[in-house]
């Protein structure tokens, strides 16, 4: 019997307009630039637009996102069928997204959403045929198609209360973000965006899903194995053979299926366990389905035992938001992903490597695909299972009021089934959420919801979506999840859906909303953060890029704002850096400076104060932070930790020492109130307090040294009480341990800096510098000096400092050639009598400059 074939149909394919606009552009056909693809891909590759990603190129590009596209191949490859059971099958595994497929000349598919894929039987359409056969896809309009769904389904909502982009987007399944959102551009893509292939057999292995179940001992798991075999011979078996994570057999029984249904269990003892990166190993076990010669399917599959728990606290409101892998209490730091690329096709799996391994070396352990993009490419998933990177998983609805019309319905279901049986076997994977933000409009708006009303229906009132959310994919779930939990929104939980005391929530009063100081994040403490952020503008060298003028390379420029999607950021950043420090914005390396400090001490606060609330257990107050966003789509500014060149901002490096296994944590507090009669004084904070949060999952021995310095004269603070100096401090496993307060002398002109060290080998463990606030009030020592000295191998560096320094940021000068050094830590304050090493990668003998806080006040230059 003929083993299953996969025929790429990856050549020959050329595109053309299918309408006028712009005076019908490519109006007659023109080979692509790659397959798979989009319009964009190949209108750039032929020079017919401008990268819409550079100056204001995005205007001259919209008239890309209106038009037809038609894609077509003759080099569908002919068929020899080895018998009369052989059959034909059309796989597309994505199409971008209101299109018409024609084979010579006859319709066999239309498809209103490109999140599925669909297999088309086409035997009898190639049997007989002489020669290749011609496949042409003819795309339409997705705006133009939306906006027809709109009408015809109608819309419950109004044009005024949707977020990003018009409503029509909510009426087809084409990611949203394709319509423009706050920290990109509208470029709404069309295009087969996925391969296209041939499959050829006479039996098939079909719609394996394996699921887990490992026992609360972690000793035994049981794997479900179930799948479907085309074309089944009566009595026939399949094989299922499992392979340890060094490649041995481990397991090879014969299985019988029933009516084409394969549905067995099989039980693995003391098997080696998945953890999150920084709690253990990530050995994959393969699991695979074989039918005699003629196919076979694999699953690589981590063994862990996963719970969301939400208990009561000892000493806090409602209940915890808790992920727990093989029974350790997870503390889930990580970030917010959204889709790579607006030119989906572009994605390659060493640009998914690239952008997962940051998240890893920033010590995230978490990562949530927002739903306002895709469910991931199968690479991003591998590479989560492989690195050890936990992944929330939103579905993909979005801020907005989406229909629950019974034809959208059944599309959503396709779909959704999809994304289970696709990617639901992934150790990485944590929870399913419903949506991104909805439940947060509907309360904005004053959609029906009563969150007490958990029967319906909700199909007739102005919010069905409910349908969907609590409806249509809780059920899903529970048949093809597994042990993944499902939650019906992100934020969701409690009286509202932004409970604090209750499942999750999203911080946007701070930079958005109130624009509440950064320092309220203390306030906005909640079971799990989600979604929170704080903007600044990408690296000087990636505005550089973006902008080609240099008379537009400054903050107030036209193209800057342009490439600053965040509204009303031009006041935001000034009311913000107002508070805090005095800044500057010009020239425009000093803005970008000063953007980059005013993020990176927000997400400092915001660390800070929330991770010390994972106590331990039964006092999980805060269980998990993701910071809104790890990455960029392009060139801009936006709430991202590193910049679409992969340039890391100085928060990068602040998230990567708040999520370090070890943390000393400091903040000052209040003592005195001024006088209540009086007017424009601030609070006294002379006393410190101290703790310290070990990530491990074992008990460690620390010994705490505390320092102080006047800002000014760099010279010894000397500090009194019993605190100061703990020559042997026990850290509990996996919490916080509050470890005191002290006074801090001449608190306002005195930085405090905070050293764990291992108690056996005076190995530093962790680091902390604690400065008064508000850092605008601050005089610096005039005669302050960076110096920085770099190894001779050129892979580190040291830097010092003659008296304290805020913020001090490497990098090396624009005006050397090439991209900038890759440096293993940033960002770092700086006391006199200590020396701090990075590691430094790609810096290729070039020099590096140190810029640090109020360096534009000083007269002279830096000590290099």
């Amino acid at each position: 019997m003929a083993p299953v074939t996969k025929i790429p149909i990856d050549r020959g394919w050329e595109f053309k307009q299918g309408s006028t606009l712009n005076g019908s552009t490519a109006s007659s056909f023109l080979p692509v630039a790659q397959f798979p693809t989009v319009a964009h891909v190949d209108l750039l590759h032929h020079k017919l637009i401008p990268d819409p990603y550079i100056d204001d190129n995005e205007l001259n590009c919209l008239w890309v996102n209106d038009a037809d596209w038609t894609y077509r191949t003759s080099e569908v490859p002919h068929l020899d069928f080895a018998s009369t059971n052989s059959r034909a099958v059309l796989v597309f595994e994505g199409l971008d997204t209101v299109v018409d497929v024609y084979l010579n000349g006859k319709i066999i598919l239309s498809s209103k959403n490109m999140h599925v894929r669909h297999r088309i039987d086409v035997t009898d359409s190639l049997r007989g045929v002489d020669g290749t056969s011609i496949l042409e896809l003819r795309f339409r309009s997705a705006p133009a198609f939306a906006r027809e769904e709109k009408a015809r389904i109608g819309y419950k909502g109004n044009d005024t209360d949707v977020h990003f982009g018009g409503p029509e987007r909510l009426f087809l399944r084409k990611a949203q973000y394709h319509w423009g959102w706050d920290w990109g551009p509208s470029v709404n893509t069309c295009g087969p965006w996925k391969p296209i292939y041939l499959e050829t057999f006479e039996q098939r292995i079909g719609g394996l899903l394996i699921r887990q179940e490992t026992a609360p001992d972690l000793k035994t798991c049981v794997l479900s194995v179930k799948g479907t075999v085309e074309n089944l011979a009566h009595g026939q078996q399949v094989t299922v053979e499992v392979r340890d994570p060094t490649g041995t057999e481990i397991l090879n029984r014969i299985v019988d299926v029933a009516e084409g249904r394969l549905d067995t269990k099989v039980s693995l003892s003391d098997p080696q366990l998945w953890y999150p990166h920084l709690y253990g190993a990530q050995p994959l076990y393969v699991v695979t389905v074989k039918l005699a010669e003629c196919d076979a399917t694999s699953r690589s599959i981590g063994i862990r035992r996963l719970r969301l728990l939400q208990h009561p606290l000892k000493d806090a409101e409602g209940t915890s938001f808790v992920f727990e892998v093989n029974n350790i209490r997870i503390f889930a730091g990580g970030s917010c992903w959204i889709p790579g690329d607006f030119m989906l096709p572009l994605m390659t799996h060493q640009r998914y490597l690239d952008w997962l391994k940051l998240a890893k070396s920033g010590n995230q352990t978490m990562i949530r695909v927002w739903g306002g993009g895709i469910v991931e490419s199968n690479d991003f998933y591998d590479i989560c299972d492989e690195e050890g990177l936990l992944v929330w998983q939103d579905f993909l609805f979005a801020c907005g009021n989406y229909p629950a019309s019974k034809d959208f319905m059944d599309n959503v279901e396709v779909e959704d089934r999809q994304h289970l049986q696709r990617v639901g076997h992934h150790a990485s994977l944590a929870i399913w959420a419903g949506n991104n933000e909805d439940y947060m409009l509907a309360e904005r708006w004053g959609w029906q919801l009563d969150l007490k009303d958990k029967d319906g229906p909700w199909d007739q009132t102005d919010f069905p979506a409910r349908e969907i959310y609590e409806r249509l994919q809780p059920s899903l779930v529970k048949e093809l999840g597994g042990d993944v939990p499902y939650w019906e929104s992100s934020p969701f939980g409690g009286v509202f859906s932004n409970d604090r005391t209750v499942g999750d929530t999203h911080v946007w009063d701070v930079w958005h909303g109130k624009l509440s100081p950064y320092q309220d994040y203390k306030e906005y403490m909640s079971r799990f953060i989600s979604e929170f952020g704080f903007e600044s503008c990408p690296s000087i060298r990636t505005l550089h890029r973006a902008i080609t003028d240099p008379s537009e390379r400054h903050s107030l420029s036209r193209t800057f704002d342009i490439h600053d999607k965040g509204p009303g950021h031009a006041r935001r950043y000034p009311m913000y850096f107002g508070e805090n420090f005095r800044f500057r914005m010009n020239p425009f390396q000093d803005f970008v400076y000063c953007t980059q400090f005013l993020q990176a001490e927000a997400m400092k606060y915001a660390y800070n104060c929330w991770r010390r609330e994972f106590r331990g257990p039964g006092e999980e107050n805060c269980a998990g932070v993701l910071v809104w966003q790890l990455n960029d789509i392009w060139p801009g500014s936006s709430w991202a930790l590193v910049d679409v060149d992969l340039h890391r901002k100085p928060a990068y490096y602040i998230t990567k020492r708040a999520l370090a296994n070890m943390v000393v944590g400091m903040e000052r507090t209040v003592t005195k109130q001024p006088p209540y009669i009086t007017t424009g004084y601030l609070p006294e904070k002379h006393s410190l307090d101290i703790w310290a949060v070990n990530g491990m999952i074992k008990d460690v021995h620390v010994t705490l040294k505390l320092r102080a310095f006047d800002i000014v004269s760099g010279s010894v603070v000397a500090l009194t009480g019993d605190v100061q100096h703990h020559p042997s401090l026990t850290l509990a496993a996996n919490r916080t341990t509050e470890i005191g307060s002290l006074e801090i002398p001449n608190a306002d002109q005195t930085v405090v800096v905070a050293y764990l060290e291992d108690t056996t080998t005076s190995v530093l463990l962790a680091r902390w510098v604690s400065w008064p606030e508000p850092l605008r009030l601050l005089h610096m020592s005039p005669d302050l000096r960076i110096t920085v000295n770099v190894a001779d191998s050129g892979d580190r560096l040291s830097i010092s400092a003659n008296a304290p320094a805020k913020g001090v940021t490497l990098s090396v000068p624009l005006t050397d050639p090439g991209d900038d050094a890759a440096f293993e830590d940033n960002f770092v304050d700086l006391v006199p009598n200590e020396t701090v090493v990075v590691g430094v990668q790609g810096l290729k003998g070039r020099s590096v400059q140190a810029r640090f806080l109020y360096d534009w006040e000083l007269q002279d230059g830096f000590e290099l």
